[in-house]
């Protein structure tokens, strides 16, 4: 590798500058450390109903045990006449109703008068609540859709529409949650037929309440989505709101507009942990509390969303055990060293140019090697000068990418975090491999060690290259996870196996279509077979979603969770990392047929590694440790695998197996 130790240079460089980027957003992330908990009000008062109690008294011993906030809905129609405050009808339905003879006696008067269109919704409610209501419909739908006849408060439109559109708060339902001295987060519902004067009139109602507050928006799309996105940005900035941000892990629950709004409220955004009712029902109280622990810890979410247990034993008191686990989930976040408060959004943390512009440099001087030695084992060799001049049109074209905005330059620094996990993995299997000597054990650890220090490298420009709010606030996401996890290990596997003698490109292709025409024992069927449903399970499990964990593992990742304070990732430390030790110390064993395949397990760790800082979500404190952790524990795995296989080679290994020494492949 000596060839290239001008472009390693370049490598450090941005190294250096992306530590740079790293320490600024280290500072942001020490900045707050206060977490709010936060009800959802009708979910806990429905608890107190259900079990006779009341929901004042509830709502202020949950703010005893912990709680901060409460969750206030807009009022539907539908909640409405569940409360027994109203009742409404679609006009044929009150047609219909007419026949029966069963209509109160003013709507018996507005039938007969032939006053009823089919096409409007009649509501009859208490006369207090009656200009509320009226005022909401002619805010939001336009004063010619609502009108009073006779006490009734007549709208045009279809029922489905009607029912659901939220109609705003009631200041009472504020004033309750104030009096049990909780903060009040509002939950305002988008309508798809709003204008923008029905938006306006929504927006001055909410600020009519008081001070802006928290928005965690109900339902599928965020408050103007999607032609109104704009406006309503710029009306909830004027009223001093913050957005929730809510945490999910597929697209099909992303809020629609999100992504959206969040740009234009930036950086008034905080991310938001909830778990669903469905969720709720089916984990166990420790667990629910384990989730909630771990959002503000390892993913920097300061929004904790907590509806209650539904499912409590028989004979166990509901609101008791509700209670509790307020006191547990506040417990184990106090724990943590963080307070309960209003927490403050991040702030709008943008990596200066130059440091940026170098770590992109560095990726690209470590792609470019790759590249180089890729090329080199192919047989069709590039020259120092041609890697040079990759290197400096990428430079230009990031600091090209810069001027005009944010859109491609975003894109280009993904691409180039790619470009980096992929070389960075690679490189940090077959260069410590490629040479080094000494017995198997000491081999083993020391090429562990020596690639994970270069993936540590290569993390850290991923990390430096997506530093910013916008990926703090996970907006936007490292690209490329599944490639960043399969490309390296069929890279090393063809670098270490054709490697070790130099040629041209059809003497490399000659000696590919040997390897390949070689006849297919059954004993390497079968491994083939077991290793390639070992990498699509591995592949599938990469990511936030995909096959489910095994049992055994839960068990294993609970017991890491509960002794250390960052549980290292189980590929890292129980397969990559032994993998490695043994792929070294086979190779200082001289069993060269068992090197290849080895490594190439070996890289899924270093990927891992990588990935670890590609979270861009994740506290630095907590990847480092989590990386600690991982390196000591598969250190001590594969101490103990390499001690085995050394027995195992003296005792049953045939001396005929056993291939003279040569290294694997030639600089």
């Amino acid at each position: 590798m000596r060839r290239y130790g001008a472009l390693a240079g370049v490598v450090a460089l941005g190294v250096t500058a992306a530590l740079v980027l790293l320490a600024g957003r280290w500072q942001v992330e020490r900045q707050d450390r206060t977490v709010e908990v936060i009800l959802d009000g009708p979910a806990w008062q429905e608890l107190a109903v259900r079990e006779g109690g009341s929901p004042a008294a509830l709502f202020a011993a949950l703010r005893a045990r912990g709680a901060t906030s409460v969750a206030v809905y807009e009022r539907t129609l539908r909640n409405l006449q569940r409360q027994g405050r109203l009742a409404y009808f679609g006009g044929g339905d009150l047609l219909a109703l007419a026949r029966a003879e069963v209509l109160a006696p003013q709507l018996r008067e507005m039938v007969a008068a032939g006053a009823v269109r089919p096409e409007a919704v009649y509501i009859v409610a208490d006369q207090a609540l009656r200009p509320w209501l009226l005022e909401a419909f002619r805010g939001i739908l336009g004063p010619a859709r609502a009108r009073l006849r006779g006490g009734v408060v007549e709208v045009v439109g279809s029922r489905d529409d009607l029912e659901d559109l939220g109609l705003g708060f009631l200041p009472a339902d504020l004033a309750a949650a104030r009096r049990a001295g909780l903060s009040v987060v509002l939950r305002p519902r988008n309508y798809r037929g709003l204008t923008a004067s029905g938006l306006a009139w929504k927006l001055a109602a909410m600020q009519r309440l008081g001070p802006g507050s928290t928005l965690v928006f109900d339902g599928a799309d965020v408050l103007g989505y999607e032609r109104l996105v704009v406006e309503a940005a710029r009306g909830l900035r004027a009223g001093g709101y913050r957005m929730a941000r809510i945490e999910v892990f597929t697209v099909r629950r992303k809020q629609r507009g999100e992504d959206a709004l969040t740009a234009r409220m930036r950086p008034a955004v905080l991310r938001l942990f909830s778990v669903t009712p469905e969720e709720m029902a089916t984990l166990s109280p420790p667990a629910i509390v384990e989730k909630f622990r771990r959002a503000p810890l390892e993913r920097n979410i300061r929004l904790l969303y907590l509806r209650p247990l539904t499912n409590t034993p028989a004979g166990v008191d509901a609101v008791a055990a509700n209670l509790d686990l307020v006191v547990r989930i506040a417990g184990s976040v106090r724990g943590l060293g963080f307070s309960l408060g209003r927490p403050r959004p991040l702030p709008d943390l943008q990596p200066g140019l130059l440091p940026l512009v170098l770590a992109a440099a560095g990726a690209l001087a470590l792609g470019a090697i790759a590249l180089g030695e890729i090329a080199r084992v192919a047989g069709v060799p590039l020259r120092p000068a041609s890697l040079w001049l990759l290197v400096a049109a990428g430079v230009v074209l990031t600091t090209a990418a810069a001027l005009p905005g944010d859109g491609f330059f975003l894109l280009w620094r993904r691409l180039l975090a790619l470009g980096a996990a992929v070389a960075g993995a690679t490189l940090a299997v077959y260069v410590p491999l490629d040479r080094g000597g000494g017995g198997p054990l000491r081999r083993g650890l020391a090429v562990l060690w020596l690639a994970s220090g270069i993936s540590a490298a290569a993390g850290v420009l991923v990390a430096g290259l997506l530093s910013g709010w916008s990926f703090m606030l996970a907006v936007h996401t490292f690209v490329g996870v599944k490639a960043a996890h399969v490309l390296p290990p069929l890279l090393v596997g063809f670098l270490l196996a054709f490697g070790g003698e130099a040629g041209d490109a059809r003497s490399t292709a000659r000696r590919i279509w040997q390897w390949l025409d070689r006849p297919l024992r059954l004993q390497y069927a079968v491994v083939t077979v077991l290793v390639a449903i070992a990498a699509v399970m591995l592949l599938f499990r990469s990511g936030n979603f995909g096959l489910p964990v095994f049992g055994p593992e839960v068990r294993l990742r609970q017991a890491l969770e509960d002794l250390l304070v960052a549980r290292p990732r189980t590929k890292e430390f129980l397969i990559g990392h032994p993998a490695l030790v043994l792929a070294a110390g086979a190779a200082a064993l001289r069993l060269r047929a068992w090197v290849v395949p080895l490594a190439m397990v070996g890289v899924v760790g270093q990927a891992g590694l990588i990935n670890s800082f590609s979270h861009i979500h994740t506290p630095l404190v907590l990847v480092v440790l989590r990386t600690l952790y991982a390196l000591l524990i598969g250190s001590a795995l594969g101490t103990a695998a390499l001690v085995v296989l050394g027995r195992v080679v003296r005792k049953v290994v045939p001396a005929a197996a056993v291939q003279p020494a040569a290294p694997v492949a030639d600089d």
